[in-house]
């Protein structure tokens, strides 16, 4: 049994007493270093040297936890028979803060390395408890004073034997226990050198993006806006490396953000800048214009191209994060927002974390580990209080040509944001009857298990339940023609959506079941052959938040296909049907608006840059109806009763566009019929008086087919629903 000054050690003791195996100036020197770093961890700003800071905290943390629990049980049996005192009072008080932080490090350990996020409450209990254990532990192993008198003679008592005084209280700073803080501070250094040393070699060797500069040869027509004609721009008014502004694949492969990442690789948000519509368009727009025009689309169409200042020259199909469109960082990295649109935002690049531009290996590991073990820096940068909310989408759904493009004057183009603003979702003197375009366009959806969940929502409380990133709106054309991941899937979303099959739980008691367009035919109940009859179709924008059709609504095309037929099967009159060359008959009332050049002429290519101003502009403003008046004489030799049969169709694009994307090979976009209705008209004799109008919305979903067509006569019914 080993001996010291003050009578022989246990056994049990000295294995950790300063002589023995692991000695109490490594101990209380780490316990020291992990202080110092949680300090700089919690108050020190995001930078290299704190993560690496929070990698070697966590590592000397395990390291040390069963030393020190020995040492503490060591301790407590060697010392719980010495009597009561301050300091005793502080070492138990100091012992059992230090159990709370020991416990609540090693369940923040376990959740930063195997689980979706660290939960707040021991984040909290771990920062306390280590706070409050400081001060007890410091007076604890303070030295042990001892009473002095003049001449440096110890006292018995604190009384001075030469004259009976008390003498000077001072610390016991003998050679050993100087000796033991020596080694104590050197323990504290090591750690400290190792993160000083990770610190210079990563800033070394690590890709530095806070010197990205503009390409070579970056022109600015447009003026000192080097993003202009588009209305984005970045935080510090310069271009941002790509790296920074891809990427979208590592916030899936996180094991953080799994599910909603694979729904945003099918989405239009993910293929935005790939879009052969979209890529037409800019084609012709760089010979007509030049490549810096592209940039009017960019903000928005092709963001990453855009802010690393790749929308210079060809259409940036070479560019760093083509494939990925309007990216995850793109969209949630935005700071500020501005609804005059056209991508009028600010961008901000998010601070990285050490290896996150690595694509595998594992040191990406460590950056899925420092992610969750020191969020506060990812938190900031991808703050969700902005994307949650309607204004960040007006940014891009809302849509103006200038001077600088068309060298004209302002004109205004599609506006889903203003329509609804002001329609009845937003409009709504009932609050609790008012929708925002994520609960319809993100409408809520689980994950398939807790480990595809989305840690933020886990984080509010909605277990698996997440917000879609689909985008399933009302192209269902492209997912197909570029063969996205999942597009069949995809095509399916849209399609549901197009009819309002989709049903929304979350909405349900405040969302219309049924059609989005509800349609309703409103024909006589009877007829005589050789009279004219008059047929109305009632459209109603039921559902949709903006008006109907939305979008580039001189390409799209949303018209109403109406047919009426005798009791033998033949035609007596149709509309809207599709010709050989697949464009929609003339005389078709088409929800579409007809925008002219400076010559007047109809721009039927979407070549915004001739646009000046717009002729005609037809949609259903949310909650209002639109009435198609249909006039034609019923043939004498027509046989009763007759059926009449109305659909509202949908397509993407018109043939005249599609032709000029797919040029001498004939593609067609799909067609979707989105509502139908029929009624029936008795035909009566000659000598039988005639019947009132009758309504019917029956669903009846078979085409039209006949080749027969008589002009229309339309009339626009508008109204409050």
């Amino acid at each position: 049994m080993e001996e010291t000054a003050h009578g022989p050690i246990p056994i049990r003791h000295s294995f950790l007493h300063e002589k023995g195996i692991l000695k109490f100036s490594w101990l209380s020197g780490s316990l020291i270093f992990l202080a110092l770093s949680g300090l700089a961890i919690w108050l020190a700003p995001f930078s290299v040297a704190t993560e690496v800071s929070v990698l070697i905290h966590t590592a000397l943390g395990v390291l040390i936890l069963i030393p020190l629990t020995l040492w503490q049980a060591s301790h407590w049996l060697a010392t719980r028979k010495v009597r009561r005192s301050f300091r005793k009072f502080c070492a138990y008080t100091g012992f059992w803060t230090m159990a709370a932080t020991t416990v609540s490090g090693v369940v923040l350990t376990w959740q930063a390395a195997f689980t979706l996020f660290t939960s707040h409450f021991w984040d909290q209990v771990h920062l306390w408890s280590g706070l409050a254990a400081l001060p007890f532990l410091a007076y604890h192993v303070y030295p042990h004073a001892k009473k002095q008198n003049a001449n440096g003679l110890s006292a018995a008592n604190g009384q001075n034997p030469l004259n009976g005084q008390a003498g000077l209280v001072l610390p016991d700073f003998g050679p050993g226990r100087r000796h033991m803080w020596a080694m104590a501070g050197l323990t504290v250094a090591i750690p400290a050198v190792i993160v000083g040393a990770l610190t210079l070699a990563y800033t070394l060797y690590a890709p530095n993006f806070s010197h990205y500069q503009w390409p070579a040869g970056y022109q600015m027509p447009y003026g000192k806006d080097p993003f202009s004609p588009s209305m984005a721009m970045t935080a510090s008014g310069g271009p941002v490396a790509p790296e920074l502004l891809a990427g979208s694949k590592s916030c899936g492969a996180s094991g953080c953000h799994t599910e909603i990442y694979e729904e945003w690789r099918s989405s239009p948000h993910r293929w935005s800048s790939e879009d052969k519509f979209f890529q037409a368009v800019q084609g012709a727009l760089i010979h007509a214009e030049g490549a810096p025009a592209t940039r009017y689309c960019a903000g928005c169409h092709d963001p990453v191209s855009l802010l690393s200042g790749y929308k210079n020259a060809s259409t940036s199909i070479e560019a760093p994060g083509f494939k990925e469109g309007s990216s995850c960082v793109a969209c949630h990295s935005m700071q500020r927002v501005d609804v005059q649109g056209n991508g009028n935002y600010v961008w901000a690049p998010p601070k990285p974390y050490i290896f996150e531009y690595k694509k595998a290996g594992y040191t990406t590991a460590l950056t899925h580990f420092l992610i969750r073990a020191y969020p506060k820096q990812h938190d900031a940068d991808y703050n969700l209080a902005l994307v949650k909310k309607p204004v960040s989408c007006a940014s891009c759904h809302k849509q103006f040509i200038n001077k600088q493009i068309n060298h004209v004057g302002f004109v205004q183009l599609q506006n889903q944001y203003d329509e609804w603003r002001l329609g009845k979702w937003n409009a709504n003197p009932n609050p609790a009857e008012r929708l925002r375009c994520q609960q319809c366009h993100m409408w809520l959806t689980k994950a398939p298990s807790l480990a595809l969940a989305d840690p933020y929502d886990v984080k509010d409380g909605r277990g698996l339940e997440i917000r879609n990133h689909w985008f399933a709106a009302a192209n269902q054309v492209m997912p197909e023609m570029l063969h996205v991941y999942g597009w069949r899937a995809q095509t399916r979303r849209v399609i549901e959506w197009l009819k309002g099959k989709k049903y929304v739980p979350a909405i349900a008691k405040i969302w219309p079941k049924g059609p989005v367009i509800p349609l309703r035919i409103i024909a006589p109940a009877s007829l005589r052959p050789g009279q004219r009859a008059d047929v109305r179709v009632v459209l109603t924008n039921n559902k949709a938040g903006h008006g109907f059709a939305t979008g580039p609504l001189d390409l799209i095309r949303a018209w109403v296909a109406i047919e009426v037929r005798d009791a033998k099967g033949r035609a007596i009159f149709h509309s809207g049907q599709l010709t050989a060359q697949n464009h929609v008959e003339p005389g078709t009332l088409i929800l579409r608006a007809i925008g002219v050049n400076p010559e007047g002429q109809p721009v039927v290519r979407h070549h915004l840059w001739h646009y000046v101003g717009t002729i005609s502009r037809r949609a259903i403003f949310p909650g209002y109806s639109d009435m198609y008046e249909y006039k034609f004489t019923v043939p004498r030799n027509a046989r009763g009763p007759l059926q009449v049969t109305a659909q509202l169709r949908y397509r993407k694009a018109n043939q005249y566009f599609m032709n000029f994307v797919f040029p001498g090979q004939f593609v067609k976009a799909p067609v979707t019929t989105m509502s139908s209705g029929s009624a029936e008209m008795a035909l009566l004799a000659p000598s039988q008086p005639a019947g009132k109008s009758a309504a019917s919305r029956r669903n009846n979903s078979a085409p039209p087919s006949s080749s027969l067509h008589q002009p229309a006569v339309s009339r626009l019914r508008g109204g409050r629903r």
